[in-house]
């Protein structure tokens, strides 16, 4: 057999890429008994929203699992195995009672723990009521949000409380973001990379100039334009950017949260944007809004992160977000970007060719992205240490172990370092040790927040 190099160094090798590898199944299978599945399973994972918990049962899928989530008439919610324990059908068509849910087949009703509490066909002396037990998980409402826990019941964790989640001055409102159809890891990812919010959203700006020559826009554009003026406008700011991005320090550090990037560039005159944004394995997330440019062009003391979003995966091949939005609890608060999102918005074909965003762009690298096809390179930084932590936490519980989770701090709470701000640093004599002062100037920020909220615990 001849041995094919999966990256061949030629021109015109289509022939030899054709082959399409297996996906890393260690970190990418979500399913029970799978090891990441299995691993996922030790942390606790968004699963619906408080207020839509109403008179109807919900068909939710978590993890590669079909349950059933609902309020009972006592206020209590419950996350169960979809399909009766007696003859298979789905809960998610049965009726809320006081005490739990009723399967609209033959009747038994389960409540929130899958105790059995009534087999109303059978004997009284069958012995089934109230000896059997449906599958079911523990669940925990915060702030609108309903959270599960599905792994050994002897394992779970406490329920990690960020701070966060009460930032002074702003309020936590529960969101969904939607299905994503792409595996799960690939979102995680996605909030670790900081380079792709240049090229992939700060160039909306550069596109949508690109837009005033496109033919697909305006027909009565004519090629020649969009070619001529319209290329050579585009080619000149894609220049200027990739230049002051290269100005810039982007660092990633560990937390005892887990792990954050540092990001710091230059704004107007002498200010700096210092912007941090955390990833606390094994699927959450805080990153700062991208600042409206009349918001980067003066000083900021502090601006918390935009959201904190958990990436749950539904199964391999399809992705929940559950988070909260931070909003202020005076004024509005935007961002620069518009299309930062991981949904369609109703856009075209077309219409997401010209202006892509993170759906286009997650969603296109396949259902479940093919690791050994990819070449990283220094800007991959927070992606391979996404993968070494996940993979390191997968090992663990294969060995038996404990995985690794936030450090919580006295306080009672999860510190975390997700924040912006813009400060006054002058210029220093030359480039190279201008950019070297930045990267200085982001870890002092990060180290004096540190210094702030977890004097106690090691950066």
């Amino acid at each position: 057999m001849v041995s094919i190099e999966p990256h061949p160094m030629a021109a015109y090798s289509g022939y030899h890429h054709r082959e399409v590898p297996a996906e890393d199944a260690e970190l990418t299978h979500v399913g029970p008994g799978t090891p990441c599945g299995e691993y996922l399973r030790r942390f606790w994972h968004p699963v619906g929203l408080s207020d839509e918990l109403k008179d109807l049962p919900q068909a939710v899928r978590i993890l590669g699992e079909d349950l059933v989530l609902f309020r009972d008439g006592q206020g209590q919610v419950g996350l169960l195995a979809a399909h009766c324990s007696h003859r298979g059908a789905s809960l998610e068509f049965g009726t809320i009672e006081r005490r739990g849910v009723r399967c609209c087949y033959h009747g038994w009703l389960y409540a929130v723990d899958g105790h059995v509490l009534d087999t109303p066909g059978e004997p009284l002396d069958s012995g089934l009521q109230g000896r059997l037990y449906h599958g079911a998980y523990p669940t925990q409402e915060y702030k609108g949000l309903v959270f599960a826990y599905m792994g050994p019941p002897e394992k779970k964790p406490d329920f990690p409380m960020l701070d966060a989640f009460d930032t002074p001055g702003y309020r936590a409102v529960a969101e969904r973001q939607g299905i994503t159809p792409c595996n799960w890891l690939q979102l995680a990812e996605n909030n670790l990379d900081p380079v792709h919010l240049v090229y992939l959203h700060r160039f909306e700006e550069v596109r949508a100039k690109l837009d005033q020559h496109r033919p697909s826009v305006d027909p009565s554009r004519s090629l020649e334009e969009f070619t001529g003026r319209g290329l050579d406008q585009w080619e000149a700011e894609v220049h200027d950017l990739r230049a002051q991005t290269r100005q810039t320090s982007i660092e990633w550090y560990e937390t005892p949260a887990g792990m954050v990037w540092c990001w710091t560039r230059r704004g107007v005159e002498d200010l700096v944007w210092v912007r941090i944004a955390d990833f606390i394995p094994p699927n959450v997330d805080q990153i700062p809004r991208s600042l409206p440019l009349s918001e980067e062009m003066q000083e900021l003391d502090f601006d918390p992160p935009r959201t904190t979003t958990w990436t749950v995966p539904v199964d391999d091949t399809n992705t929940m977000g559950y988070g909260f939005q931070y909003h202020p609890e005076q004024g509005p608060r935007r961002s620069r970007f518009q299309y930062t999102g991981t949904r369609l918005n109703g856009r075209t074909y077309e219409e997401r060719q010209r202006q892509p965003g993170d759906y286009e762009a997650l969603v296109s690298q396949r259902s479940i992205a093919v690791h050994s096809l990819e070449n990283l390179g220094w800007s991959d930084t927070g992606v391979r240490l996404v993968r070494k932590l996940v993979r390191e936490g997968v090992h663990d519980v294969q060995r038996g172990e404990e995985p690794r989770q936030a450090i919580i701090a006295p306080s009672g709470r999860v510190t975390t370092y997700g924040h912006s701000v813009v400060l006054r640093v002058p210029h220093a004599a030359t480039p190279e040790e201008d950019k070297a002062q930045l990267r200085a100037t982001g870890r002092q920020v990060l180290e004096r927040w540190h210094a702030r909220h977890a004097p106690e615990l090691v950066l």
